[in-house]
């Protein structure tokens, strides 16, 4: 309520347009954009991570909003009026955990660079608050979000070293998924949710929620893996010219939009909403991470790309 009347009484919604836009930084088809951008063309190990954290946060943000159920708050409180309304669950903010394992893991990665650092924490801050800003959620739900986040963040660099200390153990992130989204999607099907109404309309439609889960659990599923068959098979190379890494970017990004747009409507059409969803999210993870990687990589063989100088 403080944020609310800080908002509308004393800056008249000045900066609510500002507040919008710095959430949609760190969500939707952005976050993969980060990604691939970083994973095909600058870094690959942080681009790597980039997908792992942002797909594990996400899928455990799934985990909890789905066993928690808690309201938005305008629906808490009538006297509370957001800038827009989301539909969904609260608790936690979707935002919060992916600004956080995104920025989290860039700030991660470059800190040894202290300003650049510094300026993705901020970053990651600022989406956090401005969730609080714009009403969409309360503190609770934008701070257990980003602790969410930064614990993804650590775990995930841990269990990386434990991974290169012996890479014969690399293949149980694949199964990790596997078996983590197989009980995930028991629990979200067989659950029961509140069905409380609000002028003769449900308040938050479970189908739809449970449609976020398979969603999320897909990418999950695919991101594991989609990275071990690229670090046990593929294996691109990232020595090549900066032209050349502009076409994967270039080509790869078309490649997204695409999928994204018409690949994956048309495949839920086809299969049915919540399992087609599933297998097209996992299927686009696997073909950025892997199947792509490897196309890319064989043109460049057959074409006898030159190597970056050095």
């Amino acid at each position: 309520m403080l944020l609310q009347h800080l908002r509308e009484d004393i800056l008249g919604g000045a900066f609510n347009d500002f507040a919008l836009q710095i959430s949609d930084l760190s969500y939707g088809i952005f976050i993969w954009l980060y990604a691939c951008v970083f994973f095909w063309a600058v870094n690959k190990r942080t681009g790597s991570l980039l997908f792992l954290n942002v797909g594990t946060a996400r899928f455990l943000m799934q985990s909890l909003k789905l066993t928690f159920c808690v309201y938005r708050p305008w629906i808490r409180s009538s006297e509370i009026v957001p800038i827009e309304y989301p539909s969904g669950y609260s608790f936690p903010s979707g935002h919060s955990v992916t600004s956080t394992a995104n920025f989290g893991t860039l700030a991660r990665q470059n800190r040894q660079y202290k300003p650049l650092a510094a300026f993705l924490l901020f970053m990651a801050a600022l989406t956090i608050f401005s969730r609080n800003f714009i009403g969409a959620h309360t503190p609770q739900d934008v701070a257990v979000g980003g602790i969410l986040g930064i614990l993804v963040v650590v775990f995930a660099s841990r269990l990386w070293a434990w991974i290169d200390a012996d890479p014969r153990r690399e293949v149980l992130v694949p199964i990790a998924g596997a078996v983590l989204s197989a009980l995930f999607l028991a629990y979200i099907t067989l659950k029961s949710y509140p069905m409380d109404y609000a002028d003769g309309n449900l308040i938050v439609d479970p189908n739809s929620m449970v449609k976020d889960g398979f969603k999320d659990a897909g990418r999950f599923f695919g991101l594991t893996v989609g990275w071990f068959l690229e670090r046990r098979f593929v294996r691109f190379s990232m020595d090549v010219s900066p032209a050349q890494k502009g076409l994967r970017v270039g080509v790869g990004v078309l490649v997204l939009i695409l999928w994204e747009k018409t690949v994956i409507p048309a495949a839920v059409h086809a299969i049915g909403s919540n399992w087609g969803y599933f297998f097209m999210m996992g299927s686009e993870l696997i073909v950025l991470l892997a199947v792509y990687p490897w196309l890319f990589q064989k043109w460049e063989h057959s074409a006898k790309v030159p190597a970056q100088a050095p």
